[in-house]
């Protein structure tokens, strides 16, 4: 089966839905709804014939297949999901239906046209005249409007890149939207600017007067005068960043340049790539799979280093630069500024973690590697199962009930919230070449929480799509409760919500499940998932990030020798005498995608030492669920430290975050503990 044109995907959509409204479906009835010759109908269903999305007799009529039933689903509720979405923004209700039938394959004018619109008229409007309350009033709720428009937009340009990047028409879509990006920074630079120009005084009045609700957001306004530019360099810097980043490259050279040799492994021939290396390979609990795999991958890697390298370091270059300008002396300083973070927090993360952590995790991989009898643990190694044997698999459709068994203690609205993810479709499961790696959920404003994740068929993928969920549900609270500026929350915060689904989830089923042998593998997942990716894998990435940023504002030189040293160093400190750093392990710096992002890998452990406590919090007490509810629809009209205050959860001291580390202690004995019975 061939990969369907938009063409094929027009006819079997218009199929589909005649037969769901009319129970058959007639080439000339299609020939009609598409506005085409009969002749050409009957070319097009020989060919989806052919293809196996139907099956077509001449004069006897046109049944659709289980493959062309799927896709026809799939295609009319994407049409349907447009429609909304094109109401939701504000396009007539006359032009809706040709911009979907434009949309679906690429962007419709109309949806760009009038966004540059409102971008053009809002600079016209407001420009120069902020200093008026009752102006400023009716221009942040015009700004507000329509940044919640362009956010709309922009994911539409953007999610389905990750999905598919190899498709044509949605490689379009991005470099379309790319336009209105540019026209957006170029022209709206003013409004921050002007923002932070404002008299003090004024602001505050302003506040009290007509916009309480953004306290938090002005008072980081007043803020930020310091680090403020003349309008002129504001607009250059924003036209700069508005720009096709660094990230971009990297995603070109990860998923469109990077191909992997095949390998072999126990008298098989083995395919390889970035999405099969991540999310079976590296965990396979076979050792010649494993090994073998992880030879091809970092070969490749190795191959890419100073490409990868040439993208890293031009993007934090680029970051010294701008703090630079600000007034800055450290870039880590900007980058915590930008992100509404604080130093103090930040430098114990880094501190307490490689102090306090790292003799649990060691202890754990030493388990690992008795289990395994493995007497050269290595770092490629240190994903696999403590019991290889045993595998819990997990349907798509069993996932649903078993996260609302798991979740439903937060509540009704939150068991709503995951019968339309999976009724509405909101995530991508499916594992395909051109699919970005890892998972993550985009929730776009007052519509929905779109996730992608690889799905493998195993019961760990409960607790990535539980992870995903906790952001979906969060941002979409956030939606409800707060405007656009205030609809982002610290990223210091942004992680809690998603990591205590995943304890949440183990918790329940520690309770629900006796048997020792599902219980050590509930706790080991624990460890090897929630924990060591979110402690200790994007841990590790904060102090690489940490040194590295440190060499930038020393003026050091940087190269891929560099990058890579750095890296094995922070590994091998880490990991101590518990394994052996492999060669190629120390290219790990150019798996993840999170370097791009500013000062992000810390604020997993931040937000799993808030996760971990709020889900044992609950775990005792199912009433303290309404307290967390309520902390999530705060967004970010209280910074990160009010924000787990009011969670109960007060971050400015170590204590929860050595309560953390002391329960990922705890769970490390009960392996032990079930580890040693086991093996009586």
């Amino acid at each position: 089966m061939t990969k369907t044109t938009p063409t094929m995907e027009d006819y079997i959509e218009v199929i589909y839905s005649l037969v769901k409204n009319k129970g058959y479906a007639r080439s000339a009835d299609i020939a009609e709804k598409l506005e085409v010759y009969p002749s050409t109908v009957t070319k097009m269903l020989k060919k989806l014939d052919v293809e196996g999305y139907i099956v077509y007799e001449k004069y006897r009529g046109i049944a659709l297949t289980e493959n062309g039933r799927k896709m026809g689903e799939y295609a009319l509720t994407r049409h349907e999901l447009l429609e909304d979405f094109l109401r939701i923004i504000g396009v007539q209700e006359d032009k809706i239906y040709e911009e979907v039938e434009g949309i679906e394959h690429h962007f419709g004018k109309n949806s760009l046209e009038k966004i540059k619109k409102s971008i053009l008229e809002f600079k016209n409007n407001y420009e120069g005249k902020l200093a008026d309350l009752n102006i400023l009033d009716k221009a942040v709720k015009e700004y507000e409007a329509m940044y919640e428009e362009f956010y709309k937009l922009s994911h539409y340009a953007e999610l389905p890149m990750t999905v598919d990047r190899f498709n044509e028409n949605v490689v379009n879509n991005a470099t379309l939207f790319e336009e209105v990006s540019t026209l957006w920074a170029s022209n709206l630079s003013f409004f921050d600017t002007e923002l932070v120009g404002l008299d003090e005084s004024f602001i505050n009045e302003f506040v009290e007067k007509h916009r309480p609700d953004l306290k938090y957001f002005f008072e980081k306004v007043i803020l930020e005068k310091k680090h403020t530019l003349s309008k002129e360099a504001e607009q250059v810097i924003a036209n700069y960043e508005s720009l096709p980043n660094f990230y971009n490259l990297y995603e070109v050279t990860k998923h469109e340049d990077m191909q992997f040799d095949s390998f072999e492994a126990n008298g098989k021939t083995l395919e390889n790539s970035f999405v099969l290396y991540e999310n079976l390979h590296e965990m396979d609990n076979n050792k010649e799979v494993r090994r073998g795999a992880a030879k091809s991958f970092y070969k490749t890697l190795n191959a890419y280093k100073n490409t990868s390298a040439n993208e890293y370091i031009s993007q934090i270059k680029k970051e010294k630069m701008i703090a630079t300008m600000r007034g800055y002396d450290s870039v880590i300083d900007f980058l915590l500024d930008k992100q509404d973070g604080n130093r103090e927090l930040y430098d114990r993360q880094i501190r307490t973690l490689m102090v306090d952590l790292a003799p649990h995790i060691r202890r754990y991989i030493k388990l690992l590697a008795r289990e395994h009898n493995i007497s050269d643990m290595q770092f490629v190694d240190c994903k696999i199962n403590l019991d290889p044997t045993f595998e819990v698999d997990m349907s798509i459709v069993e996932s649903r009930e078993y996260l609302k068994k798991a979740l439903g203690v937060l509540g009704k609205d939150y068991l709503n919230m995951i019968d339309e993810s999976y009724d509405k479709r909101w995530t991508d499961f499916p594992q395909n070449i051109g699919k970005s790696t890892g998972g993550f959920c985009a929730t776009v404003p007052n519509v929905a929480g779109f996730i992608l994740l690889s799905w493998t068929g195993k019961m760990n993928e409960v607790f990535v799509l539980a992870h995903e969920l906790g952001h979906a549900y969060h941002f979409m609270s956030t939606g409800k409760h707060q405007t656009m500026l205030n609809n982002d929350c610290p990223l210091y915060f942004v992680e809690a919500p998603s990591t205590c689904n995943e304890v949440i989830v183990s918790n329940y089923l520690l309770k629900t499940n006796t048997d020792a042998r599902f219980k050590r593998w509930v706790i080991s997942n624990m460890i090897s998932r929630t924990y060591f990716h979110n402690m200790v894998t994007h841990y590790l990435e904060a102090v690489y990030q940490d040194r590295i940023y440190k060499k930038v504002d020393n003026n050091e030189m940087l190269n891929a020798d560099v990058l890579s040293k750095v890296k094995r160093e922070v590994m091998e400190e880490f990991f101590g005498d518990s394994l052996v750093v492999n060669e190629g392990a120390e290219l790990t710096w150019m798996r993840q995608p999170h370097y791009y992002m500013g000062l992000y890998p810390y604020t997993y452990s931040a937000g799993l030492t808030i996760g971990t406590s709020i889900a044992n919090k609950i775990d005792k007490d199912s009433n303290y669920a309404d307290v967390w509810l309520n902390v999530l629809s705060k967004g970010s009209s209280m910074s990160a430290l009010d924000l787990s205050k009011l969670a109960g959860c007060d971050v400015s001291t170590d204590e929860p975050l050595k309560e953390a580390i002391s329960y990922v202690g705890y769970l490390v004995d009960q392996l032990y503990e079930l580890t040693d019975e086991l093996n009586k």
